[in-house]
């Protein structure tokens, strides 16, 4: 390599170009550059983007948002001003960052929920304890852009014509439920995007305009967001309402449309509101009319039709004459010359235009929906046509209903108006033959509400469309589809069922429901109650176009939480801000020079460094920050101890944490809580830094004997409430907390109310302790109090340095305001000085002024002569003449006093400190008493009463069944009666058609439990984490509780209470292979498991039992061989090795059981087999002499086409306990037996045994057998 010193070395050729600014290149090692480019973006993060300052708590993002909305004036007694206004201003002028990322910092200034003092004022939704996210900063819309109101559907520029004016309208939001909007604005021209989706559904809005959403989020699940229309992209899918509606509440008054007729015409009467036949009449009209030459024109085949819209004008417009023939076509068709009726149906919203400029009448839009129904049964009488179709699919039969028109903005408008009938439609293609459009109603369920909805005026089209009635509902459309949800459940859910079914569309869902409430968590179960609650109609994004010229748009401002509304289908979001009061205690002064200015990042402005902060928010509000290598985590407290704990530490400079602790008693968190343990608190404040015991407010009510409930109403801070309930939930659905009946939140705008109702008899305490312990009802709050000292500084600080730095930062505001309040008060009285002295010379003056030929000699001679200073000078030329009088003189005198004395006490001020801090203790008196509050959060002083999972659940004797599809029960012995031997027992799980029972073991629930799989290798779990289950129920997928692959099958099962005393594991594959490890090898297994034993190809690990280094071992065959031998002939390995071999198989044959025998107790051991058609017996162990390891055994069972092969086998001893006299078989479709070992008979090797159990099904076998 060459030398690192020639890298600097210049050329020539270099020192040529040094002159011309090569010299500006410096040539820096990599490791030196990136060291320094690391450390300058770790102080970068440190100072001025992570951590808050010691004396405002504020990081940089918030203090420049409270001091941009301070100066465009959004004072907490001024108006509300849209979010996206403060985010402008705050991105303009202070912070070159996203606007996500200024938005995201207003949002938690806001949060009643996160801030013990909100800074502020936030109108609209700014999220939820529930998670819910905060409402876009802002939505407009283009003028066209139709809305579901109570007047009507509506274009927003039609609200008002006004810039902001206030309304009374009710609007569709997106839970489908009709809210207050009581607001209107036109936001001027901006540059908006117009987006298409593939069904030709559109809308266009600013950039920041947001629209709910269908799509994966962070964790891979399908969810709905907010996503802004810049954001948009093709891959996204918009949500379109179409399952809630909303029409005017009354029909449309025409009153001020109906003209006066001219002297030569006729009167006519017209009617004074919209009503059905009106509104099927401007249908007709729409589809069929024409205008030329002052008349309008109609004319149809259909007589039926056309007598109806004869009759109705004849109805409606009394005293009119109609001019009617008949032309080509067998069409008949009438004129309307009246001018009065003209006019009058081209004011309530009939086009004269070409068919090409065709629109829905705004007055069939304002009015109810019976109106609208008319409007179009008749509309597409005229333009829309049903066709029966003969096809392969969908046995033969489909319909197909199309609408035909010219006139693009038509089409458009239709789309959303059919929305509101549970309709939705393809996007339309043009005819380029006859220029018109196409719009064809899609989905066998929007062609059936049509039907029912709306329909045809002819007979002909009605039978034609009826007969979907008799067509196959289970179709399934094109274009009605959910996304991402079959392959979501897929792959988090591997189990038959959802692979053979699809649930992409609504019906399958429904159909599929129940099913699949047996195998979703609760939080998927709750995401399919709202896909088929809500049915929106799921729209790819085709086109995103972004038009040059800029449009006028106009937002709503929906008084609700939500602050959602429909408009042309897609759902809309916004919020409004100003600042609160306890905020401008934060900036007042900031005009005095009290805190330094800094340049902003492009330099064209000044913004403070800190805020002058007249209250600690620091610890008010808390703050929670990530830098590089370190972060902060500050609790909020109480206004009033805070206040009280200062004045504290300015009375006593050496007062200690256990006097201050009784002050400031602890965290004050905005959600209530209680708080467990002065202790750790007290660590806390005195370190900087602990860990503090949080739980949830909980109350326990008797509703009737035996019955209780537990309720929540004050939640754990920065807790999700709707987590917390869907975690309850899956708890509850996993058995791993019994005795819940029924969960419900039941929060609402006046509080947290989660209430839990328990089974009769339960204990409610021991549920609600097992809540604490498993769910986030009891949090730790871990306490760093690290903040910026001197505004530069990293330090962990104490309560008590806290508080003494924001003292010092006071003094030093308070020092600076007086000094700006004295320099002002100087300037002043040096003025009125001025003043005093030239109106007692007053005349001279005068005269003075009067000799000068102006203002600049005037001032000059005013210095020179009398002795005036500039500042002077000019006062007196500014002076009123009105100021010579005796009274302003004596005003001028007594100002001057007034100044002088406040110069006086300014200056004493500055002279003495302990005014100074009386001055900082009195401000904190008053802002104890203007914002002061009670505690919200309880402070127990003991500590939370320690438990293990273990004290919380009863150790109690199990039963756990293993499928072999891996599915997983936990469930008690007493669930299956003793019976007599040979009986059908009963079934003791629900399997799938192509599953069987794999294993069936005892065990007690406080047991841990290591998993041997297939593969070789082994997982730990506690049996308690096994979910309890009903007899029948087929229980839960390994794969929730092992880390296993697909292909993996748990071979072999151990408790780890029956090894406590054992040194080895004895392990024996399908094939024969056995392997001896020392026990300590497995004493911790990691939660990805570990190697057990290497496998051959092809070869399986299908038992795993404990030895004490000194036993024999047993190994059975299927054929019924079986072969004993000393345990020392096989010596211990690791649990990488592959083992030695144990029996001699013939082909076709492998181990099926496999047993550890004490020789102390041989005599008194029997070795139990049972085969596969439920034959069993038991004999003495002493029948099989002891061989060499590698053999090929003895017989042990006479297997027979009757008896079926051995399938199991065990050792157990001659004279059983009682406790473990019972042995329960189980057959691969489900059915157990459970009978007594001393039924069982003794019988040689070469017998075939006794019938234990008889089999129900043809072709059901035994699968496995366990002892209890």
């Amino acid at each position: 390599m060459p030398k690192k010193e020639n890298s600097t070395e210049q050329k020539p050729d270099q020192e040529k170009d040094k002159s011309k600014g090569a010299d500006k290149i410096l040539l820096q090692p990599i490791v030196d550059e990136m060291q320094q480019s690391y450390l300058d973006y770790a102080m970068s993060v440190i100072v001025s983007r992570a951590l808050p300052d010691v004396r405002d708590g504020l990081k940089p993002v918030h203090r420049r948002i409270l001091y941009a909305m301070w100066t465009i004036g959004l004072k907490a007694g001024g108006k509300f001003r849209k979010s996206a206004t403060v985010v402008g201003e705050v991105l303009g002028k202070y912070h070159p960052h996203g606007d996500s990322a200024v938005y995201d910092s207003l949002v938690r200034l806001a949060q009643n929920f996160s801030m013990r003092a909100p800074l502020v004022h936030g109108q609209g939704n700014f999220g939820s304890m529930d998670g819910d996210g905060a409402a876009a900063m802002r939505y407009c819309l283009t003028g066209d852009s139709l809305v579901l109101t109570d007047k009507g559907i509506v274009p927003i520029e039609s609200i008002s014509k006004k810039t902001e004016t206030a309304i009374n309208l009710r609007v569709l939001n997106y839970k489908g439920k009709a809210v207050q909007a009581d607001k209107f604005f036109n936001s001027g021209k901006h540059n908006v995007i117009r987006i298409t989706t593939e069904q030709g559904y559109g809308i266009r809005g600013t950039y920041n305009h947001p629209i709910l959403v269908w799509k994966l989020n962070e964790f891979s699940q399908p969810d709905f967001a907010w996503k802004l229309l810049e954001d948009i992209t093709t891959n996204d899918y918009a949500l379109i309402n179409r399952s809630s509606c909303l029409f005017s509440k009354q029909n449309a008054s025409l009153k001020t449309y109906k003209a006066k007729p001219s002297k030569k015409q006729k009167k006519i009467g017209l009617p004074s509101a919209m009503n059905k036949d009106l509104a099927f009449l401007l249908g007709a009209l729409t589809a069929e009319g024409s205008f030329s030459r002052g008349q309008i024109s109609f004319n149809n085949q259909d007589a039926r039709f056309y007598d109806k819209v004869k009759n109705i004008i004849i109805k409606e417009f009394p005293g009119i004459k109609l001019y009617e023939r008949k032309i080509k076509g067998n069409c008949q068709e009438l004129n309307i010359y009246h001018q009065q009726a003209v006019n009058f149906l081209h004011a309530i919203g009939l086009s004269k235009e070409k068919s090409d400029k065709k629109a829905i009448p705004f007055s069939v839009l304002a009015s109810r929906q019976d109106c609208v129904r008319q409007f179009l049964i008749s509309l597409f009488e005229g333009d829309g046509s049903v066709i029966s179709k003969k096809e392969k699919r969908h046995n033969g039969e489909s319909i197909e209903l199309t609408y035909n028109s010219k006139s693009e903005q038509l089409i458009k408008e239709l789309k959303t108006v059919l929305l509101n009938f549970g309709v939705t439609t393809t996007a339309p293609y043009q005819d380029k033959r006859n220029q018109c459009y196409k719009l064809i109603i899609s989905g066998s369920d929007s062609i059936y509400n049509f039907h029912k909805q709306i329909g045809f005026f002819s007979r002909e089209k009605k039978e034609k469309l009826g007969s979907i009635e008799n067509m196959n509902k289970e179709r399934m459309s094109k274009n009605d589809w959910i996304p991402h949800i079959t392959e979501y459940l897929r792959k988090n859910y591997p189990t038959q069922f959802i692979k053979k079914h699809n649930f992409d569309r609504y019906n399958n869902l429904e159909k599929n429901y129940n099913a699949l409430k047996n195998i979703l968590n609760s939080r998927d179960i709750l995401m399919i109650d709202w896909i088929l609650k809500n049915k929106f109609f799921f729209n790819k994004i085709k086109t995103i176009e972004k038009p040059k010229i800029k449009e006028t748009v106009y937002s709503i401002r929906v008084k609700n939480t939500c602050h959602s509304f429909v408009a042309n289908g897609f759902i809309n979001h916004n919020t409004e801000a100003k600042l609160s009061r306890v905020s401008e205690e934060m900036l007042f002064d900031i005009e005095k020079e009290t805190v330094d200015f800094i340049d902003n990042y492009d330099g064209t402005i000044q913004e403070p460094r800190v805020l002058p902060a007249k209250l600690p928010n620091l610890l008010l509000n808390g703050t929670l920050g990530i830098a590089v290598g370190m972060a902060t985590n500050i609790p909020p407290h109480n206004l009033t101890e805070l206040c009280d704990g200062v004045s504290a530490v300015i009375d006593n400079e050496d007062i200690d944490i256990n006097e201050l602790i009784k002050i400031v008693k602890g965290p004050d968190f905005p959600t209530g809580g209680i708080i467990y343990n002065k202790a750790d608190i007290k660590q806390a404040y005195a370190t900087g830094k602990g860990g503090i015991v949080v739980r949830a407010v909980t109350d326990i009510e008797e509703i009737k004997a035996g019955m209780h409930r537990i309720i929540v109403t004050e939640m754990p801070y920065q807790v999700n409430k709707a987590d917390l309930v869907a975690k309850i939930a899956e708890l509850v659905k996993d058995k791993k907390i019994d005795g819940i009946k029924d969960l419900r939140d039941e929060s609402d705008k006046d509080g947290v109310r989660v209430v839990v109702e328990l089974k009769k008899d339960t204990y409610p305490q021991k549920i609600l302790n097992r809540l604490f312990k498993l769910t986030n009802l009891q949090t730790t709050f871990h306490v760093n109090m690290l903040a910026l000292v001197d505004g530069i500084q990293p330090r962990v600080l104490t309560l008590k340095s806290v508080f003494e730095e924001f003292i010092k930062h006071r003094k030093e505001v308070i020092k600076r305001r007086t000094e700006f309040d004295l320099q002002k008060a100087k300037d002043r009285a040096h003025i009125l000085e001025g003043l005093v002295k030239a109106i007692s010379i007053i005349d001279k003056i005068i005269a003075l002024i009067k000799k000068s030929k102006d203002r600049d000699e005037a001032r000059i001679g005013l210095i020179k002569k009398f002795k005036f200073t500039e500042a002077q000078s000019n006062a007196i030329l500014d002076m009123r003449l009105s100021q010579l009088a005796n009274l302003e003189r004596q005003r001028l005198e007594d100002e001057l006093k007034e100044k002088k004395a406040l110069i006086k006490e300014l200056e004493s001020i500055l002279s003495s400190s302990k005014k100074v801090l009386s001055i900082i203790k009195n401000e904190l008196k008053e802002l104890k008493e203007k914002f002061g509050d009670e505690r919200r959060t309880k402070i127990i002083s003991g500590a939370v009463d320690t438990f293990s999972q273990e004290d919380l659940i009863p150790n109690e004797s199990a039963i756990v069944i293993i499928t072999h599809d891996g599915y997983i029960k936990r469930l008690s012995p007493d669930t299956f009666k003793t019976q007599i031997r040979g009986g059908k027992g009963v079934v003791g799980l629900t399997t799938k058609e192509e599953d069987a029972v794999e294993m069936f073991f005892a065990t007690t629930t406080h047991s841990d439990i290591l998993f041997f799989t297939n593969r070789g290798r082994v997982f730990q779990l506690k049996a308690y984490d096994v979910p309890a289950a009903s007899r029948t129920a087929k229980g839960s997928s390994l794969v929730n509780f092992l880390q296993i692959s697909g292909e993996e099958k748990v071979g072999a099962v151990l408790s780890l209470d029956d090894i406590k005393d054992s040194k080895f594991l004895i392990m024996v594959t399908r094939s024969g292979t056995i392997k001896k490890v020392p026990i300590e090898d497995f004493a911790n297994v990691r939660r990805s498991g570990l190697i057990a034993i290497k496998l051959h190809s092809g070869d399986a690990l299908e038992w795993v039992k404990p030895s004490n280094g000194k036993n024999e071992i047993m190994l059975i065959s299927n054929n019924g061989q079986a072969i004993r031998f000393k345990e020392d002939n096989v010596r211990p390995m690791g649990r990488a090795a592959s083992g030695v071999r144990g029996i001699k198989l013939k082909d076709a044959d492998n181990v099926v059981g496999m047993d550890v025998i004490n020789p102390d107790k041989a005599s008194q051991t029997l070795l139990f087999v049972i085969t596969a058609n439920g034959y069993g017996k038991k004999t003495s162990i002493k029948e099989y002499k002891i061989q060499s390891r590698g053999g090929s055994g003895i017989k042990t069972a006479n297997v027979t086409a009757k008896t079926g092969k051995v399938i199991g086998s065990m050792a157990v001893g001659e004279n059983l306990n009682d406790d473990k006299s019972d042995i329960i078989a189980i057959s691969g479709k489900g059915q157990t037996i459970r009978v007594p070992m001393k039924s069982v008979s003794k019988l040689g090797r070469a017998t075939q045994g006794v019938r234990i159990m008889r089999l129900k099904e043809p072709n059901d076998k035994v699968s496995n057998v366990a002892l209890v």
